[in-house]
C-alpha cells in the first residue's frame, strides 16, 4: 500500500473515530507500529491531526467544524455543560485572556451578544470567531504565526503581556495531572501560557475529560498554580478525587 494511500485510510478513520492509536491502526492497515507512528508524525506536521501519546486525535478546529456538521457528539455535549458553568465566570467590563485550543474556541463562539468585555488572543481563528459579536472589543497578540496549532508566539507576544492586567485567564492545555500538572506539547508556548498566568488576576483551566490524567512533554504550572479547574463532571465525581484535595475550585 502506498504511503499516500495509508494517510488517507488514517485520516478517514479518524474522522470517525475521533480517536485512534498506533496499534488500532496497525492491525487496521496491517503495517508495522514504526509505520504508522512516522505517518502519524507527518500528518500531524501538515496540520491535519494531532499526535498524543500512543496515537492521535482529530485536529482541534476541524472536530469543532465536524460537531457542527454532524450533529450532537460527546465531546460537544462536554463542552456545553463546560460553558454553562463558566457563565458564572464572565462579566462586564473584564479584561479577558483567552489562548488558543478548541474548549476556547467554543466558549468565545457561545459568549452572549450581551457582553461588554475585552478578549486578549494569541489564537487568530478565536479573534475571527468574535468577528461579528457587537460588544467585544478583540485584541489580537501578534508575534510568530504557529501554523501547526493556529497562535502566535515569541518575544512580541512576551512583551505584550508584559503591559496586561487582566481580570481572567481561561488556559487551554493538552494535559492535566495532579502531580504533573498542566502539560502541553510545544516549549515555546508554555512560556506564553506562564506569561499569561502572570498578567491575570485568576486562572481557570477547562478541561474535557480525555485530558484528566495525561502528562505532555511540556510543564506550564503545577496544579495548584490554578484556581479553579472546569470539566463536564460532578465536582464530586470520582474520576476527580486526586484533585480535590489539591485546594483548587473544582466546578
Amino acid at each position: 500500500m502506498l504511503k499516500e494511500e495509508r494517510q488517507r485510510l488514517i485520516l478517514d478513520k479518524l474522522s470517525t473515530d475521533r480517536k485512534i492509536s498506533f496499534v488500532e491502526l496497525g492491525q487496521f492497515l496491517n503495517v508495522s507500529y514504526d509505520s504508522i507512528r512516522r505517518d502519524i508524525i507527518e500528518l500531524e506536521d501538515k496540520g491535519l491531526l494531532k499526535k498524543v501519546h500512543g496515537g492521535a486525535v482529530a485536529n482541534s478546529y476541524l472536530s469543532i467544524l465536524g460537531n457542527k456538521q454532524n450533529g450532537s457528539s460527546n465531546k460537544n455535549e462536554e463542552l456545553s455543560i463546560i460553558y454553562k458553568k463558566a457563565q458564572r465566570l464572565f462579566d462586564s467590563k473584564q479584561i479577558i485572556i483567552m489562548d488558543g485550543g478548541t474548549t476556547n474556541f467554543f466558549l468565545a463562539e457561545q459568549l452572549p451578544r450581551t457582553l461588554e468585555a475585552t478578549i486578549i488572543t494569541n489564537s487568530p481563528p478565536l479573534a475571527m470567531a468574535l468577528n461579528d459579536h457587537p460588544k467585544l472589543e478583540v485584541i489580537l497578540l501578534g508575534g510568530t504565526y504557529y501554523k501547526r496549532y493556529q497562535i502566535t508566539l515569541g518575544n512580541e507576544v512576551s512583551r505584550a503581556l508584559e503591559h496586561i492586567n487582566a481580570d481572567i485567564y481561561f488556559m487551554g492545555v493538552n494535559g492535566v495531572h495532579p502531580d504533573k500538572g498542566l502539560t502541553i506539547r510545544h516549549y515555546e508556548e508554555s512560556i506564553i501560557k506562564q506569561n499569561m498566568m502572570k498578567a491575570a488576576k485568576k486562572t481557570v483551566c477547562c478541561a474535557i475529560e480525555e485530558k484528566l490524567g495525561v502528562q505532555e512533554s511540556y510543564k506550564v504550572c503545577h496544579f495548584t498554580q490554578i484556581d479553579i479547574m472546569l470539566t463536564h463532571l460532578k465536582p464530586t465525581d470520582a474520576k476527580l478525587t486526586h484533585y480535590q484535595k489539591l485546594g483548587v475550585d473544582i466546578w
